[in-house]
């Protein structure tokens, strides 16, 4: 038998034939010689060479499969057909360990982000001087109305300073006073016993525009502590006009912790944490509630005076489909079907009626940004007051100005 090595014989072949021969009596040759054919053949090194063991163990056990018709039954057809099986799924396993490699890569960064972020508060809070919130209501008196107060889209932290408008922390708190003011006159017209409040998200201005993005990550953390201590007092002023204050909370488009929408997970948003410091600046005013959202994070709902109220930010929905949206809601967990809804971020205060559901829209305070000019969408700072009574849904809906 010829004994030189075929072309295009690879070294697996090349053993399967040696031994074959052997076994069958066509060569005498014992495992010793044909490792030095072997190494000799497939090796350049001699200290790379292999011992009689290396190639005869490897044999056997190859024999040992053929001798049990492992391979006796397999065509060339179904044998490639089965490597392709096994290359596939050697695939799905490195693609497996692929995907939890960037899943435990992304958890890694989520992490770091958050321990960031704590650090930061930590050293803000330090630093932190509180604007003076000095306000002196009248007395309120007893009626058979509450009202709806929207504080939608406030948007702290954004500096404007242009000929269209001029807006900052000092204008935001001087704004919201002025809120007051005519909260005050419209408790001087319809006495309301109690207030429902609706912070309707954006209520700072956050990152998600690049001329927003300009501002350090401290500048954020400084934005929920700023807002948060304003809309504190904002609550606390309100708590002294009526016997009861309930605030509601959803979550608006600017808030969202990363800049971009489709790497933002579900409910990171800072506006869900202004509630949370103002709870806890206002935990001894007994008449002052905080109410957690039983659908979603940016869905609230409440019932005044039997009238179901759905609040949405405004960027999911419009005032042609909220309804639908909010209904089908309603139909799925058992809710009461709405009877008014509530949206901001489109900054223009507003009133619709669609399928007999009142939906009212309302502004924002910051007032015309950079951002807005560039749009060519000029809008003025404002906001809504609602009265509601047990036999209407609206009694009276305020237009409030507050430039």
């Amino acid at each position: 038998m010829d004994l030189k090595r075929l072309e295009n014989e690879n070294e697996e072949q090349y053993l399967w034939r040696i031994g074959n021969a052997k076994d069958k009596g066509l060569i005498d040759i014992g495992w010793d010689e044909i490792a030095d054919i072997m190494n000799r053949e497939f090796r350049a090194d001699e200290s790379e060479y292999r011992t009689e063991a290396s190639y005869r163990k490897p044999y056997q056990q190859a024999k040992r499969f053929a001798d049990a018709g492992v391979f006796c039954n397999m065509t060339e057809d179904s044998y490639l057909r089965e490597l392709r099986f096994l290359r596939q799924d050697v695939q799905k396993e490195k693609q497996k360990l692929f995907d939890e490699r960037v899943a435990l890569n992304k958890t890694l960064r989520e992490q770091s982000r958050i321990d960031s972020m704590y650090d930061m508060v930590k050293r803000a809070i330090d630093d932190y001087k509180p604007i003076r919130f000095e306000y002196f209501p009248n007395n309120h008196g007893d009626s058979n109305n509450d009202l709806i107060i929207h504080l939608t889209d406030l948007h702290c932290g954004v500096n404007i300073k242009s000929p269209l408008n001029e807006f900052n922390a000092e204008i935001l708190s001087g704004r919201l006073k002025k809120y007051l003011n005519e909260i005050r006159d419209i408790c001087e017209i319809h006495y309301p016993e109690s207030a429902y409040v609706i912070l309707g998200g954006d209520m700072i201005q956050g990152l998600i525009h690049t001329n927003a993005r300009i501002e350090s990550k401290e500048n954020v953390v400084l934005q929920i502590m700023t807002v948060s201590d304003l809309i504190s007092n904002f609550v606390f002023e309100l708590s002294k006009m009526f016997k009861g204050v309930e605030v509601h909370t959803t979550a608006g488009n600017h808030s969202r912790a990363v800049a971009s929408k489709e790497e933002a997970a579900h409910g990171e948003n800072f506006d869900l944490l202004i509630p949370y410091v103002c709870k806890k600046d206002l935990k001894n005013v007994e008449n002052v509630v905080f109410i957690d959202n039983y659908l979603d994070s940016d869905i609230a709902t409440f019932s005044v005076r039997g009238h179901m109220v759905y609040a949405t930010h405004g960027d999911k929905d419009t005032a042609a489909n909220v309804v639908y949206h909010m209904t089908q809601f309603a139909r799925r967990t058992g809710l009461p079907l709405p009877d008014l809804c509530y949206l901001g971020h489109r900054h223009c205060n507003g009133l619709t009626t669609v399928d007999g559901v009142k939906v009212i829209e309302s502004g924002c305070v910051d007032g015309s940004d950079t951002y807005a000019i560039e749009k060519r969408l000029l809008n003025s700072p404002e906001q809504t007051v609602t009265v509601v009574t047990k036999n209407h849904r609206i009694k009276a809906l305020y237009d409030i100005q507050l430039d």
